[in-house]
C-alpha cells in the first residue's frame, strides 16, 4: 500500500491558501482606491498628499453594505458623543 507525498499534499494546500489571501488583499486595497475626497459630513477637502491629515482623519469601512466614510476630526468628536449618548440610552 503506498502512501500519498506529504509534501505534494502541502504544496497544493499552502498554494491555494496565497491565492485566497492574494485575493482578500486585492479586494481591500481596492476598496480604499475608492476613499472619498472631502468628509462625509462637513465637506471638507482632504489632502491625500498630507501625513498630517491622513494621521488624524478617520475612515470607515461597511464591508457589507461596500461604503467607504471619510470624516474630519471635529465631524469624528461628533460622531463618538452621539453614539455614546445612543449607548447611554
Amino acid at each position: 500500500m503506498s502512501r500519498p507525498k506529504l509534501r505534494k499534499i502541502d504544496t497544493a494546500k499552502r498554494k491555494r491558501e496565497r491565492k485566497e489571501t492574494q485575493e482578500e488583499l486585492q479586494k481591500r486595497t481596492s476598496m480604499f482606491l475608492d476613499v472619498p475626497e472631502e468628509c462625509c459630513t462637513c465637506s471638507t477637502k482632504f489632502d491625500k498628499k498630507s501625513k498630517e491629515m491622513a494621521d488624524t482623519w478617520h475612515v470607515v469601512v461597511f464591508e457589507e453594505r461596500k461604503v467607504i466614510r471619510l470624516s474630519c476630526p471635529s465631524c469624528w468628536e461628533q460622531v463618538q458623543l452621539l453614539t455614546e449618548e445612543k449607548n447611554a440610552k
